[in-house]
């Protein structure tokens, strides 16, 4: 596997992998109408009006299965954090890979490169995913409320220090990395 970043030729996977992971991730969190609604089509156009800049793909010998996009935070009521993980999203096969952190890692350095000093991320309060991020040691968590699908939704922001979730992450890899050695 390899964390790479994305170009024009993936987003019609981006956009497939984008569709098929809400389906499966938030089936029985959001209304299965809107998530039934949901075409590859209408976002892959949509990711054609976006900058890839900051977005990385993750893929193997099969091809892209995941990716993840980083840039500036855009929620005005939390302005110590400058930088924001927008989405990440992998084939429900590809989970508990490795993927997630290798991606998260990438844009971790790409945003450090950049300047920016926190990041903040938005997940639903039922998604099962906010584990993981919580095994990333989040040093600022608030909960909000918003409207989808003519529902209201918690969701949980989870905030870091970019340069303590590096060595985190860091971490976290060598100790993944010596695990498979050991069972070698």
């Amino acid at each position: 596997m390899k964390v790479r970043h994305a170009v024009q030729q993936d987003i019609p996977k981006i956009a497939e992998i984008h569709v098929k992971s809400w389906q499966t991730t938030y089936q029985g969190i959001i209304n299965q109408d809107y998530l039934d609604g949901l075409k590859i089509e209408e976002r892959e156009e949509s990711w054609r009006r976006m900058s890839l800049e900051g977005t990385f793909v993750a893929e193997d010998a099969e091809g892209v299965f995941g990716f993840a996009s980083f840039g500036k935070q855009r929620d005005e009521r939390y302005p110590t954090y400058d930088g924001e993980l927008y989405a990440i999203y992998l084939l429900q096969k590809k989970q508990r890979s490795g993927a997630g952190i290798a991606l998260i890692a990438e844009g971790v350095r790409y945003l450090i490169e950049k300047g920016y000093q926190n990041i903040l991320l938005w997940v639903f309060e039922q998604n099962s995913a906010k584990h993981f991020y919580q095994k990333l040691q989040p040093h600022f968590v608030v909960t909000s409320q918003f409207e989808l699908a003519g529902e209201k939704h918690d969701e949980i922001g989870y905030g870091w220090e970019l340069l303590v979730l590096n060595d985190h992450l860091h971490r976290i890899k060598s100790s993944a990395s010596n695990n498979n050695e050991r069972k070698m």
